[in-house]
């Protein structure tokens, strides 16, 4: 039986404390705007081959399991991190610390993180209009630094990337949060009201369905 791996989905929503800026953005169907990279098939009503970027709520999209085959697994064996905070973590669970990192970058992480400064700073204007006024394209700037930036520390670790398929999980959650989750979110990721938000709008159970993970957030 193929090992499933277990992780904190809280590190992972890296995002959603600068989403409040940009939720005003997406519009209409519950997701849009924000398109992962190219895998997958899309959600009910979304654009194929981009996982969650449509449906009808959470991340959408028919990729399942995208992170547990054989490849990704071996690359979260041989990741290890130390945060900007000094914790050590491993698998995937320093997968999402890195990834939490890339948004504002790290001089004291091991390794060191650029992140993505420029890019978040580029959203500020638009993000802090009445309304809001950030186009689907500047948001998918950040989503795409972000990713990049978690692969690019990871293969700095292990030598090896994630594949595009499972890097696409996550760029799905964080659209899912930016549509439903801006306001319990904003001032923690990691508060009562913002889990059980992504719970409700199964932002979370729909990026577990995508990795193939399986966490407690949702009791």
């Amino acid at each position: 039986m193929r090992k499933v791996w277990t992780m904190k989905l809280t590190n992972l929503i890296w995002v959603l404390a600068l989403a409040g800026a940009v939720a005003a953005c997406n519009s209409g169907s519950p997701i849009t705007g924000v398109d992962p990279p190219d895998p997958g098939t899309g959600g009910t009503g979304g654009t194929a081959g981009s996982p969650g970027t449509g449906g009808t709520g959470g991340t959408g999209g028919a990729t399942e399991g995208a992170c547990t085959d054989d490849a990704n697994q071996a690359v979260y064996d041989q990741l290890d991190y130390v945060n900007d905070g000094g914790e050590a973590s491993s698998g995937t669970e320093a997968a999402s610390a890195i990834a939490s990192d890339c948004v504002r970058g790290s001089s004291a992480s091991m390794p060191p993180v650029e992140g993505c400064g420029p890019e978040v700073g580029a959203l500020i204007p638009c993000a802090t209009a009445t309304p809001p006024s950030c186009s689907a394209e500047e948001v998918q700037v950040l989503a795409t630094c972000v990713e990049e930036c978690t692969q690019s520390t990871i293969e700095e670790i292990t030598g090896s990337r994630l594949s595009d398929e499972c890097m696409a999980c996550s760029g799905a959650s964080v659209s899912c949060g930016v549509a439903f989750c801006t306001v319990p979110c904003l001032a923690s990721t990691v508060a009562p009201e913002c889990v059980a938000c992504r719970c409700d709008n199964d932002c979370t159970g729909d990026f577990e369905t995508c990795t193939g993970f399986t966490s407690d957030a949702c009791g």
